[in-house]
């Protein structure tokens, strides 16, 4: 699937999940939360990585606070551990 913005990409990810932070388990926080666009984790930042921006398999729900310490959590350096060799055989073929 294809998105054109975070936004949209942001939206079908919410949607299509269970409502809990993929990090820890708890509970998300609802759409109408300031925070509620600081639950969406980059695994593989889009500065480095900005062909993966908009990939939805590069996108990992968490809490805010959870956002922040990303890098404390084995699901994340899981799943980054699983991204990076896929970037790099993609885009350099190694």
């Amino acid at each position: 699937m294809e998105f054109k913005t975070q936004k949209e990409l942001f939206k079908y990810k919410y949607e299509n999940s269970n409502g809990c932070s993929e990090l820890s388990g708890k509970p998300l926080l609802p759409v109408t939360h300031t925070q509620f666009y600081w639950q969406f984790i980059h695994v593989l930042s889009k500065g480095a990585y900005p062909s993966y921006k908009l990939r939805l398999e590069n996108i990992m729900l968490a809490l805010p606070e959870e956002h922040e310490n990303q890098e404390q959590y084995p699901a994340f350096i899981e799943k980054r551990d699983e991204l990076k060799p896929k970037y790099y055989k993609e885009f350099y073929n190694r």
